[in-house]
């Protein structure tokens, strides 16, 4: 994304999300219109009234079948390289509801045939009469009064095109289908609400714009996703999981439509999970899992069952809560802020960098944007630079995740007199709250002077809705982490070598700040140091194998003391294990 604007990242950063959300290998016109009005909604529908939902509609008719991680298209990335400010991106928009007006005309059309194919046991086309025309008006209005701005920007789930694609692998047609899965989308919310709804099956067919006809009462979730992906098809699997994630979608949708949002609906949705997992058994595709979901994310991290459970339950509230708002229903503040807490080297900084990721993917951050930094990037030399070097960090990390690590140093210590890390807290708290909805700050270090730093501040303990402990690791995981960092790094431990590193790290695990998977790290690193001293002797004679072969004598007895850095690329095979 170099050479773009804030405000052009901004806005690709959106059409990305948009065609992520969409299953499109490619972010075309539509998704970068959808972009510039995800960017500043009211603006939009002011210059552009009525636009929002022929555009929205459009979209979930646009609806693709590809689980890549979507690209923008060249000649828009290179029209986006030339918006540098406000005016620039109305005139894009211009410009772009211009040349997608055809699009949209056609799509609209194709999917009156194909709603009235939907809803028939007839394979063919039926042409809709004057009534049921009224009606699907009728139905349309209705659909963008529960939306404002004619939007929700998080799925239902079950869409028309999903109903397909299932109705072509199971061999059955797209009605019976639709009744199936539909059927199934409601015990869903049934199972999650703990209660049945009166108006349950309107509210699902204006959420999907699909008609079925809801079994009275709801019968328990069937087992169809597991039918679905022990089909003999190479896309079964996949079809299978995602179905399983559009009911995901349907039970925060169904979290969202009551009066509140309680904990016990949050817990059911995690059973919803469980349950579909339970169905898809070893078939779950998690190619198309890393779309959407938050296993994704995760699934690679070694140990942290707690944290992704304790990650996961919020990203559940904040999905529920901002589904409520778009409905004009009463939420919670929007507040992503978090602290982690916890020992050196338990993945915070790993963790952050991949929830601000989901958030982004989930349409909750505008951007992917990730600072990481300190009390030193915090903090002036003279009266007067703190205030600027701090909001020099925060406008670095608008629309995407500040990570602020051994954030406790922020407490001066004084009692009465105000010092700088009180002056950088200052902007902090103000900040956070300015810009809830778009940027997420997160403070990490030990759990007990970060804790007393965050309640010292009443502003910023109230912004900070989520304390997440992260835990030691058990020398079982630090074996692991030892096994991958060294294939990241293309090294190969002889035998006995990870033995020797699990003593060395071992001896200090039950120290204050023990480093966890930092001190693995700084084990390897000090016994590829002895290696290529061991191997220095025999200079261009020394075999490759030998240069990368890591045997017990090379490990340190005691682990070193390797200062972390800032500003690292975790993507990178010699990244900190942070």
């Amino acid at each position: 994304m170099g050479g773009l604007s804030s405000v052009a990242e901004i806005i690709f950063g959106h059409a990305l999300s948009e065609a992520k959300r969409h299953d499109r290998e490619q972010a075309e016109a539509l998704h970068l219109l959808s972009g510039v009005r995800r960017w500043q909604e009211e603006q939009f529908d002011q210059r552009f009234p009525g636009l929002s939902t022929s555009i929205l509609n459009a979209l979930n008719r646009l609806r693709g079948d590809s689980f890549k991680t979507p690209i923008l298209e060249d000649a828009l990335m290179r029209r986006l390289l030339d918006v540098v400010n406000t005016e620039d991106v109305w005139n894009l928009a211009a410009e772009l509801i211009s040349e997608t007006k055809e699009q949209r005309e056609e799509l609209s059309s194709i999917s009156r045939v194909s709603s009235a194919a939907l809803s028939s046991d007839d394979e063919e086309a039926i042409e809709p009469t004057e009534d049921e025309l009224t009606a699907s008006k009728r139905n349309r209005s209705s659909k963008k009064d529960s939306r404002p701005n004619g939007e929700d920007p998080f799925p239902f789930g079950i869409t028309g095109s999903l109903i397909e694609r299932i109705a072509a692998i199971a061999g059955k047609s797209t009605a019976e289908t639709a009744t199936m899965v539909l059927n199934d989308a409601a015990a869903v919310a049934v199972y999650v609400l703990g209660t049945t709804p009166k108006d349950l099956e309107s509210l699902i067919q204006t959420a999907s714009g699909l008609s079925f006809e809801m079994q009275n009462p709801v019968n328990e979730i069937s087992t169809f996703i597991r039918e679905i992906s022990l089909i003999p098809d190479a896309a079964a699997g996949k079809c299978a999981t995602q179905l399983a994630l559009a009911f995901v979608e349907v039970g925060e949708w169904a979290a969202s439509i009551d009066n509140e949002v309680t904990q016990s609906e949050i817990d059911r949705i995690d059973e919803v999970r469980l349950l579909f997992r339970d169905q898809l058994g070893e078939r779950i595709d998690t190619e198309s899992a890393a779309i959407a979901t938050f296993e994704q994310k995760f699934s690679n991290l070694i140990g942290m069952e707690s944290v992704k459970t304790d990650l996961r339950k919020r990203l559940d509230f904040l999905v529920v809560n901002r589904r409520r708002e778009k409905r004009g229903l009463k939420a919670d503040v929007h507040r992503m802020h978090m602290a982690f807490l916890g020992n050196p080297g338990t993945g915070k900084t790993t963790v952050a960098r991949l929830f601000g990721e989901l958030l982004n993917d989930m349409g909750l951050l505008p951007t992917t944007k990730f600072i990481e930094t300190d009390r030193s990037g915090l903090i002036g030399q003279y009266i007067g630079q703190t205030e600027k070097m701090t909001l020099k960090q925060i406008d670095a990390a608008d629309g995407g995740v500040l990570f602020i690590d051994e954030a406790y140093a922020l407490d001066d210590g004084y009692r009465d007199q105000v010092g700088y890390g009180h002056e950088a807290t200052s902007v902090l708290v103000k900040q956070m709250e300015d810009r809830r909805d778009r940027l997420v700050v997160i403070l990490a270090g030990y759990t007990e002077p970060t804790t007393k730093y965050i309640s010292m501040n009443p502003g910023m303990k109230s912004r900070i809705p989520t304390l997440i402990n992260f835990p030691d690791y058990s020398l079982d995981e630090l074996r692991q982490i030892a096994v991958r960092i060294a294939t990241n790094r293309d090294l190969v431990l002889g035998d006995g070598s990870v033995d020797c590193i699990v003593d060395a790290v071992a001896s200090e695990k039950s120290a204050d700040g023990f480093g966890n998977a930092r001190a693995v790290e700084n084990v390897l690193e000090g016994a590829q140091r002895n290696s290529i001293n061991r191997t220095s002797s025999l200079g261009n004679l020394a075999t490759e194998r030998e240069i990368k072969t890591i045997i017990p004598e090379d490990i340190p007895k005691v682990v070193p003391q390797i200062k972390k850095q800032f500003g690292f690329n975790p993507s990178s095979n010699n990244r900190k294990a942070e």
